[in-house]
């Protein structure tokens, strides 16, 4: 395997890409929250796990069909279109679907019920797949990073350099722990909502054309 540098300084020039695809996916997810500095930096772990498992997954494809160049035209506007479109979903829910659901809703009906159950996986799974998805980002570091893990024959050695490139990418995300800090403010929630809308209609704008010129003229 080659120098453990090497993985981790791709990582790290990668950071300010990673920053402008993720910032404004995470700035609005953290800030609707309103956590504590705990429930923060169990959000951010579990986005940067959702992030960890997609780079393993890319270095295992990278390893097993020997991938050394980008993606086709075609099928890259398709994974920016899924992306796009994955990342307006998730973000719509988290303005919509409620934060701090009651433990009792019976006299509310059915609907409301099945609205915080909704809720209630949606705030556990949702950061990993926002992270799974902003991870698919095919920056020119995560590329090579893929060539270099293309040109090896060990998969150990292929996860174990997109693990410690996971690592140099991770130290990028650490200020974001300071959202913890606007919880005393109020009205910081509500703000948040309206971004996360805001951010929603610019990605599902963004993965409808890439969509509709993948299919049309691809």
């Amino acid at each position: 395997m080659t120098s453990l540098a090497e993985p981790m300084l791709l990582g790290i020039s990668s950071g300010l890409m990673c920053l402008t695809s993720c910032g404004p996916v995470l700035l609005p997810a953290l800030a609707v929250a309103g956590a504590g500095w705990r429930g923060t930096g169990a959000l951010l772990g579990t986005f940067l796990a959702g992030r960890l498992v997609g780079y393993l997954g890319f270095a295992a494809l990278a390893w097993a069909v020997g991938l050394a160049l980008p993606l086709p035209v075609r099928a890259n506007g398709l994974v920016f279109a899924s992306v796009h479109l994955g990342l307006a979903v998730l973000l719509v829910l988290y303005a919509l679907l409620p934060r701090r659901p009651r433990a009792s809703v019976c006299s509310q009906g059915l609907a409301v019920s099945g609205r915080v159950a909704l809720a209630r996986r949606f705030q556990a799974l949702g950061p990993a797949v926002m992270g799974l998805l902003t991870g698919l980002n095919l920056c020119p570091p995560f590329v090579a990073a893929g060539v270099r893990v293309a040109e090896g024959r060990s998969l150990p050695n292929a996860l174990a350099f997109f693990a410690l490139f996971f690592v140099g990418t991770a130290v990028w995300f650490l200020p974001f722990l300071g959202l913890a800090g606007l919880r005393r403010f109020t009205g910081v929630a509500a703000v948040a909502r309206v971004a996360a809308v805001v951010v929603a209609a610019h990605y599902g704008y963004l993965g409808a054309v890439t969509l509709a010129g993948v299919l049309f003229h691809g």
